[in-house]
């Protein structure tokens, strides 16, 4: 049954106050109707398949990676130019396909890669400063950058140039990422103008990182773009890996080591024995008192106030010295020699 019939009905109402009545019924539909439209309003979109979570977490491992990636990098550079250059890895960014081609200049060298067992393919950037930078370090040259007064493609040596810079750099990656996956890299194609490529998906998210070469006053930047998809699959295998350097022991560098630490000169203290007194009685006490001690037949070997060994006290070749019989266990769980026959240990002082 509708309102008006209702208010029909009811005869104790008069007309004014139906009307009344009913203008307070519309002003609460009215209030009502604007809430649900603001509420409509500030709702924001949220898409399930997003993966921004998922970039974040990977984050810190993937910039891991990068330093240990922009620190082979620079030996290898230093091996193929022979001169000191700085290179410097930048953090890890998460950029739309969009976002990194409208950054870059024309021409630059934009490489996909493929990255074995990684999925999907990748992206390797070299703008032209790096190019111009190397090419000219490589020929003696100041390292300056070379400025066209028009765009123009890269050169047949300049092009020689940027796939030496793709070899050093896969080599670079496969030994960055060997502790987590082993990558095998191949080129896949190569433009020099951005907007070309299509092989990734413009909507979807990147992990760029980029690594800053300079010499003097001059300077270029490589950059390595990653889909998430293309690290979805080792996700797991990122996150749970331990973020070290994989254990291989120089067995030449352990001797060296192990002979140091045989030289290092420790303080060797034997203790006789020890009493205790109150304050009181040491302030009473005067020249020419007398302290009665009762010295053990053994003593204690302390070597950096850690009893080693024990034995008996006395007088060796003119030295006071200590005869070693036994070995004491350590409170790590190590224990000397059990089976070690006593010698004597001579004090290179007096006591």
């Amino acid at each position: 049954m509708s309102t008006d019939e209702l208010l029909d009905r009811d005869e104790l109402l008069t007309q004014d106050e139906r009307d009344a009545l009913m203008e307070v019924v519309s002003k609460k539909s009215l209030t009502s109707s604007a809430v649900t439209g603001e509420f409509h309003e500030g709702v924001a979109s949220y898409d399930l398949s997003g993966c921004d979570y998922a970039i974040n977490s990977l984050l810190p491992v993937l910039e891991t990676i990068h330093e240990r990636f922009a620190h082979r990098l620079r030996i290898g550079l230093f091996e193929l130019l022979r001169r000191e250059l700085t290179v410097t890895a930048g953090p890890i960014e998460k950029r739309s396909h969009t976002d990194l081609s409208t950054s870059l200049n024309v021409p630059c060298s934009v490489n996909v890669i493929g990255m074995t067992p990684l999925k999907g393919p990748a992206l390797l950037i070299f703008d032209q400063e790096l190019v111009f930078m190397i090419v000219d370090t490589f020929f003696g040259g100041t390292g300056r950058l070379y400025k066209a007064s028009n765009v123009r493609d890269f050169t047949a040596t300049e092009s020689r140039f940027i796939q030496r810079l793709l070899d050093l750099s896969f080599q670079c990656l496969q030994e960055a990422w060997e502790p987590f996956v082993s990558l095998a890299c191949t080129r896949i194609n190569s433009e020099h103008k951005p907007q070309f490529i299509t092989a990734i998906n413009p909507g979807e998210w990147l992990a760029v990182g980029s690594v800053h070469v300079s010499r003097d006053a001059t300077s270029g930047t490589l950059h390595l773009a990653l889909p998430y998809s293309t690290l979805e699959p080792i996700r797991k295998t990122l996150l749970d890996h331990p973020h070290t350097e994989s254990v291989n022991p120089d067995p030449q560098l352990a001797d060296r080591l192990l002979d140091g630490l045989k030289e290092s000169p420790v303080d060797a203290h034997c203790f006789l024995a020890g009493f205790e007194l109150a304050l009181s009685e040491l302030l009473a006490l005067k020249v020419g008192d007398i302290i009665s001690v009762n010295i053990p037949a053994t003593a204690t070997l302390r070597i950096e106030d850690v009893p080693i060994y024990s034995g008996a006290y006395g007088v060796a070749e003119g030295w006071r010295a200590l005869k070693i019989e036994q070995a004491l266990r350590l409170p790590g769980g190590w224990s000397g020699d059990s089976t070690l026959s006593p010698t004597f240990a001579p004090f290179e002082a007096k006591a």
